[in-house]
């Protein structure tokens, strides 16, 4: 699994819940139908147009699949994420991870793994953690998963 080093974007080190804030509202501004222009990113994130283009970077090394569109020439590029890859809740849109079964098992084998290593308590919401991610396991097919 490989991470991003985010270093083009400036973290607010004062208020770190801030730069969370502004990050989960340009998610859920980009994954709306209508998408976002830099001056909307601007005007509901109070950022400036650089650190718009520097989140709009970011988000993309996060790998972020973001989509910029020009209908017309004179018209502001309207920025968005792909529809394939949002979920709707009702208050924010979150990526669809499209986790492979494999993919599943294998976090399910970390997760046990860390509970007999005692590097994780089986807690309730270790419990609920579970649940949830067994749930995006594919149907039972026949005595099986598939």
């Amino acid at each position: 699994m490989q991470f991003a080093v985010i270093t083009s974007y400036s973290f607010n080190m004062n208020d770190p819940f801030s730069n969370t804030i502004k990050f989960l509202k340009a998610v859920n501004l980009l994954a709306s139908p209508s998408g976002a222009t830099i001056k909307r990113l601007m005007d509901n994130l109070s950022i400036s147009r650089r650190s718009a283009f520097r989140l709009l970077q970011a988000l993309e090394e996060l790998g972020f699949p973001i989509i910029d569109e020009q209908p017309e020439p004179k018209t502001e590029k309207t920025y968005r994420l792909a529809n394939s890859y949002v979920l709707k809740l009702p208050n924010i849109a979150i990526p669809n991870p499209n986790l492979t079964g494999e993919e599943i098992i294998l976090i399910m084998a970390i997760m046990d793994t860390c509970i007999r290593l005692k590097v994780l308590k089986e807690t309730d919401l270790f419990k609920s953690a579970r649940k949830k991610i067994m749930a995006m396991l594919p149907p039972v097919k026949k005595g099986k998963r598939t």
